[in-house]
């Protein structure tokens, strides 16, 4: 409640929430958007979160405590923003809520070399709209692992017929290998065999998608494996068939 104060006196107050404590240089990438370019000021940024891991815990009747089952998964979880815009007119607000709607990439100042993938559902509720400086709080609901910002820094160009390749990241990885040879051709990672049968020219092989094809064509047919290919932390050891001429692989590394 703002009743008797002066102008002079609302007017400090929400330039010091929003620069002196508000994150002063910090912005986001929303979509391929800054939120400066947007005009925004963020009063508050999130919390470095680690997602939860997924387990089902199991009472045992006549034994004590629990039984804790580990799914190997993590839950996504929400993070959230708190912003400001001055001298906020109709076509600003407009603007905004196209902007602040639905998914795409969010990039944080806090982590500049990491992407989230986020989503924004939450409805947004914008205060104080007829002051210097309205107020509101935007949620993203996010994937559980972070992204490189700039994944095809990492392609690699394989050309050797073996190779040991560290994942940077802190959680195995999904790759997308594109292999190039004819006839029927192999890629060992850690010893497990992934093999394509009657590949003419080139197959890619990719896990996020758990397909194989050839630029728009199904090749799902062709595929020998029961399991797609996975990076572990640390080291992976790769190995092409004597037929495989090269591999590009862009291998997705991802954080907690």
């Amino acid at each position: 409640d703002w009743a008797g104060y002066s102008n002079s006196a609302c007017i400090y107050w929400f330039m010091y929430k929003f620069t002196f404590i508000g994150f002063t240089g910090c912005s986001k990438l929303f979509k391929g958007k800054k939120s400066t370019d947007m005009g925004l000021l963020l009063s508050s940024l999130p919390a470095l979160t680690k997602p939860k891991r997924k387990t089902n815990t199991v009472t045992i009747p006549g034994r004590n405590g629990t039984e804790t089952q580990d799914l190997a998964t993590y839950e996504g979880y929400s993070l959230s923003i708190g912003c400001g815009f001055e001298n906020i007119k109709e076509v600003d607000i407009d603007r905004l809520w196209k902007w602040l709607d639905g998914s795409g990439d969010l990039i944080l100042s806090t982590e500049p070399s990491k992407v989230y993938k986020a989503r924004i559902d939450n409805s947004i509720s914008m205060t104080d709209v007829y002051w210097v400086i309205a107020d509101f709080l935007v949620q993203f609901d996010v994937e559980p692992f972070k992204y490189a910002v700039n994944p095809q820094n990492d392609l690699i160009e394989m050309t050797k017929k073996e190779m040991t390749l560290y994942n940077r990241g802190t959680y195995y990885a999904e790759p997308v290998i594109t292999l190039y040879g004819s006839g029927d051709i192999t890629v060992t990672i850690n010893g497990r065999g992934y093999s394509c049968k009657n590949v003419e020219e080139f197959v890619t092989i990719d896990t996020p998608l758990q397909m194989i094809y050839k630029e728009n064509e199904n090749k799902n047919a062709t595929y020998q494996s029961r399991e797609f290919p996975i990076f572990q932390t640390d080291a992976n050891t790769i190995v092409l068939s004597s037929n495989i001429t090269k591999a590009e692989i862009q291998p997705n590394w991802r954080w907690l």
